[in-house]
């Protein structure tokens, strides 16, 4: 609407000279034109609310993070527990071993879940925010608000991008897991456990490294979320 106002006020300065506005006229041009820009701006989502969307989606994937880094510790402990099982029946470490890896992978799949919607309410934030620039009249606070944004909006794009690095190592690692699952289900026995002692030393290596990463993606997460956050004196 602000961008249709300043075109307008633009021709009017070069037409002024054929046109005669007298004081009361031009303000009543200017409530008319304001009051519907209010009454259109009320039936729409505002940047303000897209902001705390983005920032609630934020906070949520930064507690499905917390989840799975919590429950990839739970799930290597009980995989582990299942080697160092020395009398007794291995069904049962083993059998919580495959509940343990049930909720690492529904985990894993929440998180991918919140990371698009964290992208998408993002992208309705950063655009809504872009169009409710052109309502500013004065172009050096117009220019302030878009640099902010931009730096904002790049801030953002590193959390997305890292979710996405994430995802490349996490699901590798999930697989092998399963892999060793169903491969030690079907000679849950002592050599059984011997000859897949490689592969389980493999998936705790690998884990310390999704861990890493999963802990430097909620680390950015955090810094993000202070960046965007209206509370103040915290």
């Amino acid at each position: 609407m602000m961008k249709h106002i300043r075109e307008w006020l633009k021709k009017y300065k070069q037409k002024k000279g054929s046109i005669e506005w007298n004081a009361l006229g031009l303000a009543t041009l200017f409530i008319v034109m304001w009051g519907a820009h209010s009454i259109f701006s009320g039936c729409a989502s505002t940047g303000p609310e897209k902001k705390q969307k983005a920032v609630s989606s934020i906070e949520e994937f930064h507690k499905e993070l917390s989840k799975n880094l919590n429950q990839i510790t739970e799930t290597l402990a009980a995989l582990n527990q299942v080697t160092k099982t020395g009398e007794g029946d291995l069904y049962k470490p083993y059998k919580n071993f495959v509940k343990q890896l049930n909720r690492t992978t529904e985990n894993s799949r929440n998180m991918s879940k919140h990371a698009e919607d964290m992208a998408i309410k993002g992208r309705q934030y950063f655009d809504t925010w872009e169009t409710e620039l052109l309502d500013i009249i004065n172009s050096e606070l117009r220019s302030k608000g878009e640099e902010r944004r931009g730096e904002l909006s790049k801030t953002f794009s590193r959390i997305t991008n890292l979710a996405q690095e994430v995802q490349i190592t996490y699901q590798p690692f999930i697989v092998d897991l399963t892999d060793i699952k169903t491969a030690l289900g079907n000679d849950l026995t002592t050599t059984g456990l011997v000859s897949l002692k490689p592969y389980i030393t493999k998936a705790n290596k690998n884990a310390k490294i999704v861990m890493v990463k999963l802990q430097e993606l909620a680390d950015e997460v955090d810094r993000v979320t202070n960046a965007l956050s209206s509370r103040v004196g915290l």
